[in-house]
């Protein structure tokens, strides 16, 4: 018995491709949410550096004492700077932990992409099975009725007329 194509051979093919592509999209995804977490990290260690920088700073001002109004004005230069500093590292991390909570939505939206994907796949797949095993008992019915009717054909000639 020759092998009948599946008729919807080319939806399956479809769905399969449908299930890699949304596997890429989610590894993609998932790629863009890890550095977006990274560049998040890299950005409260910076802060976190930049505050310590400066308590070690205000710390020497203090064990150093009173100084001249020179000194002083520098001092509260590199404090208004360092102050400025601060605010641009915390609107870094704002962005950023606004980009990564975009990203884990991303990621969330293509791991149900991928799902939807592979349950569309595996109900042709199913489909696909029933389809073959009902062509392949109808073809043992179609042999038993031909054996049957072989049978009733072979006593039919030997019967007396």
């Amino acid at each position: 018995m020759a092998k009948e194509p599946y008729p919807l051979a080319a939806a399956r093919e479809l769905r399969d491709r449908a299930v890699d592509e949304a596997a890429a999209t989610l590894a993609a995804t998932v790629a863009e949410h890890e550095e977006a977490a990274a560049r998040l990290a890299q950005a409260e260690q910076a802060l976190a550096n930049h505050d310590a920088e400066g308590e070690a700073f205000e710390a020497a001002e203090r064990a150093r004492g009173p100084s001249s109004a020179a000194v002083f004005q520098q001092a509260q230069a590199f404090r208004q700077m360092r102050a400025e500093t601060r605010v641009q590292l915390a609107e870094a991390i704002a962005a950023t932990r606004l980009v990564l909570a975009q990203r884990k939505d991303q990621v969330s939206e293509a791991r149900e992409a991928l799902a939807t994907a592979r349950a569309e796949a595996e109900a042709v797949a199913r489909h696909e099975e029933r389809w073959r095993e009902e062509k392949r008992r109808a073809a043992e019915k179609k042999e038993e009725l031909e054996a049957e009717d072989a049978i009733q054909a072979r006593l039919q000639s030997k019967k007396p007329h």
